[in-house]
C-alpha cells in the first residue's frame, strides 16, 4: 500500500516525538502540527484520543508541551538554550514575553537555571519592578497566627509599618539583620524570598527551634518543594499548611502581588491540633 502525503508526515512528526524524548521543543512542536493540520483524523476522533492512545499523556499534558515549545521558539536566539525543560518553559510562560530574557538572566545570576530558579526570579522581579522590596502578609494570616500561637513574642524578619498587622512584642528590621540576632518564645516569621536569604532564614528558624530558644513558631513561604531550604524546613516542622490558591501580599505602598505559585504555612510545636483549627480553612493540613 503507498502511503498517502498525510500518513508521511504523521510518521516523521511521530519519530520525532518518539526521539525526544530528543528535545522538548521539538515534540512540542511536532504535537502542534498534528493538532492544527488534524493529521490523526485518519485512525482518531480528536486530538486528545490520539495523544491519549498513541502516546499515554493527558490533554494536559500534551498541551503543555505545546505551550512550553512556543515559548522557547519566542526566545531570541542567544538564550534559547538555556530551557533545557518543558518544566522550566512552564514557569517562564508565566512572566510577560517582553521580561522574559532579563528574568532568565536573574536566574542564572546564582547557578545552574532550574524551574525553581526562574520561579523566584520571576517574582522578585516583579517586587523589584514596583521598586519595592518588602511585601507583607495580609491580615487576616497574621490574625490566625495569633490566633494559634496565643501571642507573638518575635518577627525576625519584618519592619515597623509591618507592625501595624503583625503586633510583635519584638522585631528585627533589614538594618537589625535577624540572622545575626538569638531568636526566643513564639515566633512568627515570612522570610525574604531570594536566595541565600530564605535559605538562611530556614536554616536559622530550624535551628533556633532545636535548641529550644524558639518555643513555637508559624513561617510563611512559597510552595517550592524541590527546593533544598524547603526540605530544611519541613523536616523539623510539626505540620505544613499548602495553601488553595495565592496569597496576594501587600507592598508597602498598597500594591497587590500576583504570585506565580502557592504558599505553605510551617508550623513548629507541640499543639498540632490548634494549627489545624486555625488553617484548615486556608488549605490542607499534612
Amino acid at each position: 500500500m503507498i502511503a498517502t502525503q498525510t500518513q508521511t508526515r504523521l510518521a516523521e512528526l511521530e519519530t520525532v516525538i518518539e526521539r525526544g524524548q530528543r528535545t522538548f521543543v521539538e515534540v512540542g512542536k511536532a504535537l502542534a502540527e498534528i493538532r492544527d493540520s488534524r493529521l490523526y483524523k485518519e485512525e482518531f476522533g480528536t486530538f486528545e484520543d490520539y495523544c491519549r492512545e498513541k502516546w499515554g499523556w493527558t490533554r494536559v499534558r500534551a498541551y503543555q508541551l505545546i505551550d512550553a515549545a512556543g515559548v522557547a521558539e519566542s526566545l531570541p536566539e542567544s538564550v534559547k538554550h538555556v530551557l533545557q525543560n518543558d518544566r522550566q518553559a512552564g514557569e517562564l510562560s508565566r512572566v510577560e514575553p517582553e521580561l522574559r530574557v532579563e528574568v532568565l538572566d536573574r536566574a542564572a545570576e546564582s547557578g545552574p537555571v532550574t524551574a525553581a530558579s526562574i520561579r523566584e526570579a520571576a517574582f522578585n522581579h516583579r517586587a523589584q519592578g514596583t521598586g519595592e522590596n518588602e511585601w507583607y502578609t495580609p491580615p487576616q494570616y497574621i490574625e490566625a497566627a495569633r490566633a494559634c500561637l496565643g501571642e507573638i513574642d518575635l518577627d525576625p524578619a519584618s519592619s515597623a509599618l509591618a507592625q501595624q498587622s503583625v503586633l510583635a512584642k519584638r522585631f528585627y528590621s533589614i538594618d537589625d539583620n535577624g540572622l545575626n540576632q538569638k531568636w526566643t518564645g513564639k515566633v512568627w516569621l515570612n522570610p525574604p524570598y531570594a536566595q541565600p536569604a530564605i535559605q538562611q532564614f530556614c536554616e536559622k528558624m530550624v535551628s533556633e527551634f532545636i535548641a529550644g530558644n524558639v518555643v513555637e513558631a508559624i513561617m510563611l513561604t512559597h510552595n517550592y518543594t524541590d527546593t533544598a531550604w524547603f526540605h530544611i524546613a519541613e523536616a523539623e516542622a510539626s505540620a505544613i499548611c499548602f495553601t488553595r490558591g495565592r496569597i496576594r501580599f501587600v507592598s508597602p505602598s498598597g500594591e497587590i502581588a500576583a504570585p506565580t505559585q502557592g504558599q505553605a504555612f510551617f508550623y513548629y510545636g507541640n499543639r498540632r491540633k490548634d494549627f489545624e483549627l486555625n488553617f484548615n480553612k486556608f488549605g490542607f493540613i499534612r
